[in-house]
């Protein structure tokens, strides 16, 4: 490795390091607490209805996709900070830290004692991650930003949504401002998702995690580890 270079071990978050989603994670801080019931039960109902359109390829899975992940945002529209913040520790503590993968967590840990920098990415809310990467010791997050208007969130996410190549577009952006050099070939990326192919083609170690079918193909015709 050459002098100054960095090696990297890229995490994605839902299904990957956890088995909880943060949609459905959403859905039940909002019942338990009696919070935008009707926001929640219209986002299920408008994705559902969108289910048999993307079972019979009348829309795209990437079109599907990006409707469950912009949706979330509405959920939570007319939180103030402070209770956004509890949200945000709810959702990491009793919701989705309790479904960590130990195998993949191992790995984690693995590759901290080794001098990696850790990245955890998501199409999850940035404050969420912000709070599991502090749990977890992670060295840097990169997510979906909501916005913020007069102390309230808006309901809507400051443009893009860390979701296929705006995800893989969002890390070497950061990389870059924060003029990290970066031995990619030395590198690790772990994920479950085919959408983060341009994530996991960028360094030499890609590992998938329970990989969706269209994945598992791809991994093993590229002979690449699964997990």
């Amino acid at each position: 490795m050459n002098n100054g270079e960095k090696k990297l071990a890229i995490f994605d978050l839902d299904g990957t390091l956890v088995s909880g989603h943060l949609w459905l994670g959403v859905v039940k801080y909002n019942f338990k607490n009696k919070k935008n019931r009707l926001a929640a039960f219209w986002y299920l109902i408008n994705n559902l209805a969108k289910t048999p359109f993307w079972k019979t390829q009348l829309i795209t899975t990437e079109k599907y996709y990006r409707s469950w992940g912009e949706g979330i945002a509405k959920m939570v529209k007319g939180l103030k900070r402070e209770k956004a913040e509890e949200m945000f520790h709810w959702l990491a503590d009793e919701y989705l830290l309790p479904t960590l993968k130990k195998n993949v967590l191992e790995r984690l840990k693995k590759h901290q004692e080794n001098g990696f920098l850790t990245i955890l990415t998501s199409g999850s809310f940035q404050e969420l991650l912000d709070v599991i990467a502090k749990r977890l010791n992670f060295d840097f997050t990169i997510g979906t930003e909501l916005e913020i208007v007069k102390e309230k969130l808006s309901g809507k996410i400051i443009p893009s949504l860390c979701f296929g190549k705006g995800k893989a577009e969002k890390i070497k952006k950061f990389l870059s401002e924060k003029n990290l050099k970066i031995n990619f070939q030395e590198s690790f990326a772990y994920s479950d998702s085919f959408f983060d192919l341009p994530i996991l083609e960028l360094v030499g170690n890609p590992v998938v995690v329970e990989p969706d079918e269209k994945l598992l193909k791809i991994a093993k015709n590229k002979g690449w580890q699964i997990i």
